[in-house]
């Protein structure tokens, strides 16, 4: 058996892996919707995977028209894991905009490429022949810029992911803990595979003696990627939510996420308590109207009502469906709701009112607005008064 045909297997075999996880990350309850958008980046993955295990001229003339399908999807990852970071910090705010405007590098590419894809079976046969200028193309401009653009987009992901860390760190509960964490990991394994990938591209594009040699595994670091996900899905299943979904028996975190789960599992308290801390929580927010403080964290809303930030934060996440950030802006959505029509409210602009009620962002609260309300904030103003000016 040849390296060629060692590599196919291989190549395979991982792509099945991610092929079956994504199923697994789909059937999911928990940790929606960034299991989905998980599932979607490993399926995408594991088809740019066969393709590349399979990258030779016999493969691309029986199936001409999977020819060149990987000069643009590796422009999907880039909106699919940025996506991901967000949902799994609680950092994503819907807005059509600026989910689709992730999608336009790939839209651009696909324009590009699409004069080649539009050509006939046979045509594309005919240019895939001439195996010199078929390869010179694979390592032409496009493909160039596409291994900058990996790089450059995977290390803007990583400084998000800090800059958020740094402002959330002392605001997740010990489980979201051990998920962020398992993010930073995956985001620097997603990271060191392209720089392996894209060190080998260059090496062969300008064929630079003996690591020109090393192209041929070029993908290794995603094989790798997919192993080392499904690892951490057997091992640390709650990671992902497949507790539920895969039917594995309940077991107490100790037993499924190690030592970091275990204090989370020892700090576990009764449900009767949890409602009590969430009923004081709720006081705080009600009658003290705390959260018209625009700095308000978890930290500070546990010192107020005498509790652990670890079990104001365990008790809004049994009592409440939604974080602490999501309960905090529900109530701020409420409060603007009723500023907006008090004629007191009147010479301020709908960011005015909305900063009256808590919230220091523009962006923010346009997007927890429309996502409580299904409404942009104008929107609701026209239904109910129009006696305020807009921002």
């Amino acid at each position: 058996m040849d390296f060629t045909s060692v590599r196919e297997i291989i190549y395979s075999a991982a792509a099945l892996q991610g092929f079956f996880l994504s199923i697994l990350l789909f059937r999911t309850k928990v940790n929606q919707p960034a299991n989905k958008v998980l599932a979607v980046l490993l399926l995408a993955l594991a088809f740019h995977l066969m393709l590349v295990g399979f990258d030779r001229q016999e493969f691309f003339l029986a199936l001409p028209h999977l020819s060149r399908i990987s000069w643009i999807i590796g422009s999907l990852y880039w909106p699919l894991i940025f996506l991901f970071v967000q949902h799994l910090t609680g950092t994503y705010r819907p807005s059509f905009f600026r989910t689709y405007a992730l999608f336009l590098p790939f839209l651009i590419l696909t324009v590009i490429m699409l004069p080649y894809y539009m050509l006939t079976a046979e045509a594309k046969r005919l240019l895939l022949r001439n195996y010199e200028l078929a390869s010179q193309q694979d390592f032409g401009w496009v493909n160039q810029v596409m291994s900058m653009l990996h790089i450059g987009f995977q290390s803007f992901f990583l400084f998000y992911y800090y800059k958020i860390e740094r402002k959330r760190a002392n605001e997740y509960a010990d489980i979201e803990h051990i998920r962020i964490n398992w993010l930073k990991s995956f985001l620097w394994l997603v990271l060191l595979a392209m720089v392996v990938a894209v060190i080998s591209f260059y090496s062969r594009a300008w064929d630079i003696p003996l690591l020109s040699k090393a192209y041929a595994l070029h993908f290794a670091g995603v094989v790798f990627l997919f192993y080392w996900v499904s690892y951490k899905a057997l091992t640390q299943p709650v990671l992902f939510g497949l507790t539920q979904s895969a039917n594995i028996p309940q077991k107490k975190n100790v037993e499924l996420l190690q030592e970091a789960d275990e204090k989370y599992a020892r700090s576990a308290i009764a449900d009767v308590k949890l409602s009590e801390i969430f009923e004081a929580t709720q006081r705080a927010l009600q009658q003290d109207r705390l959260f018209l403080n625009s700095d308000l964290t978890l930290s500070a809303l546990a010192i107020h009502i005498n509790a652990s930030r670890h079990q104001v934060s365990q008790a809004i996440n049994a009592q409440y469906n939604g974080n602490f950030f999501d309960l905090i802006n529900e109530y701020r959505v409420e409060e603007f709701k009723l500023l907006v029509k008090q004629p007191g409210s009147r010479h301020l602009t709908l960011l005015g009112i909305a900063q009256e009620a808590g919230f220091n962002s523009k962006a923010t609260f346009y997007a927890v607005f429309k996502k409580k309300t299904g409404m942009t904030p104008a929107e609701y103003v026209a239904t109910s008064t129009n006696t305020h000016k807009a921002v």
